[in-house]
């Protein structure tokens, strides 16, 4: 998915998710798996984009061996500063920590042509409300 840098992005990658995970026959939570989208989404929005560049954020899902959900967003930002403390709510925002809630192993890396992918990584199986 190629999506716009605004807001609008995080509507259109819960809904495209949706469909995606149905054709894709993933065998999770598709509630949780969109949840998780929808974060990577807004926080690639508020903090990957230089605000008025025109950028975009590209998401990929993909099924992987034996039934893991892999879920990158890629923005052109290349850093990530306090990546640790961001996964554990202490930056600001919890985004991350409600993308863990979620039962996601959430890992970032450079992309080779700029920017940075945040990979979340999901199994089949039942979410804690």
């Amino acid at each position: 998915m190629d999506l716009p840098g605004n807001a609008g992005a995080v509507n259109r990658a819960r809904v495209n998710a949706r469909t995606a995970l149905t054709v894709l026959g993933w065998r999770g939570d598709v509630h949780a798996a969109t949840e998780v989208l929808a974060q990577l989404v807004d926080n690639a929005v508020r903090h990957g984009l230089t605000p008025g560049a025109g950028q975009r954020i590209t998401v990929r899902l993909a099924i992987r061996e034996p039934h893991r959900l892999v879920i990158d967003v890629e923005d052109p930002n290349p850093a990530f500063p306090a990546f640790a403390e961001a996964l554990q709510g202490e930056r600001g925002g919890r985004g991350l920590r409600e993308v863990q809630r979620l039962k996601a192993d959430v890992t970032w890396f450079h992309r080779p042509d700029a920017g940075k992918t945040i990979r979340a990584t999901m199994v089949p199986g039942a979410v804690e409300p």
